[in-house]
Parts: structure tokens; sequence; C-alpha cells
């Protein structure tokens, strides 16, 4: 639940918001200090870490045996316990399409004073959707999720196709 108190807006999405913050203005220290390879290979490690905590927290989604709905629901429990306000806009043979509202992750961003678009896109492309991604793929392998549009304002959408690989 959300209030908005003479001190500003309060609840838990602002709370997650500060932790993503902390989060990256920590990995930024880390990269000035240890370089962005070594301190990429260490968040990969934290990832792995991460999921395998995800993966016991939610055990496999009863009756779900199709792949892609499986992933639909760690998606949902993972993105919507940090909350991320999102609706599954279409599902079909490419996959299902994902349109991303409010997200505190790129509230975060903002937060730390991160302003342009590239830069925020790619962190995202190459941080938070891996580690989405490494949480979904111990539910099934071939699961992928794909950044379609990257949104250009907090208030437009992001779009995030997710879908499950061909083969494996």
């Amino acid at each position: 639940m959300r209030s908005v108190s003479p001190l500003g807006e309060r609840g838990p999405f602002k709370g997650v918001r500060r932790v993503y913050a902390l989060c990256f203005l920590f990995l930024m220290e880390v990269i000035e200090r240890l370089g962005t390879d070594r301190a990429l290979e260490l968040l990969s490690r934290a990832v792995e870490r991460q999921a395998e905590i995800v993966e016991k927290e939610l055990s496999s989604p009863k009756g779900m045996a199709d792949s892609l709905e499986r992933g639909l629901g760690v998606y949902r429990c993972f993105m919507g316990d940090l909350g991320v306000q999102f609706t599954v806009e279409k599902e079909g043979e490419e996959g299902a399409l994902i349109r991303v509202g409010r997200c505190p992750i790129y509230e975060a961003y903002l937060d730390i004073g991160l302003e342009c678009g590239l830069w925020m896109e790619g962190l995202c492309t190459h941080i938070t959707l891996p580690s989405i991604e490494a949480v979904l793929r111990r539910f099934d392998p071939r699961l992928r999720l794909l950044l379609e549009r990257y949104r250009a304002s907090v208030e437009e959408p992001c779009l995030v196709r997710m879908r499950v690989e061909k083969g494996g």
C-alpha cells in the first residue's frame, strides 16, 4: 500500500527503490575500485546465488506444465514482490509480451542521478534482465527475456518479451 505523507511517498515500493539505489551505488564503487570486468564477474556470481535462493523460495509453480506459463508465474511472483506494476499483454507463438509500468528499479536509477536513457537501458539489458532471467532459468533453462522497448520517461512503459528458446 502506498501513501503520501508530509515526508514524501511511503510504503514498500519506496523501500525497494532505496535498496536498489544502494545496490547500484555500491556496484558503481566496486566498478571504480576493481574495474568493470571484475565487478561484473562478482555480480554474476551474486546473481546465481540469488537465483538459487529464489528458486527454493518459490519452488516449482504447481499445475503449470507449459514452460511459458511456468515462466510467467515465476515472473509474477518475483517482480510482483518487488512492487513492479506490469501486465501480460499477449501470449502466443513468439512468447509473452509484458508491459512494465511503474518500476522501482527504473526509479532507483533516477534516484542515483542516472538520466541518460542509453546508460539506463544498458544497465537494464545487461544487469537487471539477466538477473531476472537467471531466476527463470532455474525453472526452465530455455526461458529468455528480451527488452523490446525501453521507456523514454517514467510515464512510459517498457516492453519485455518472455520466450521459450527452441530445442534444448
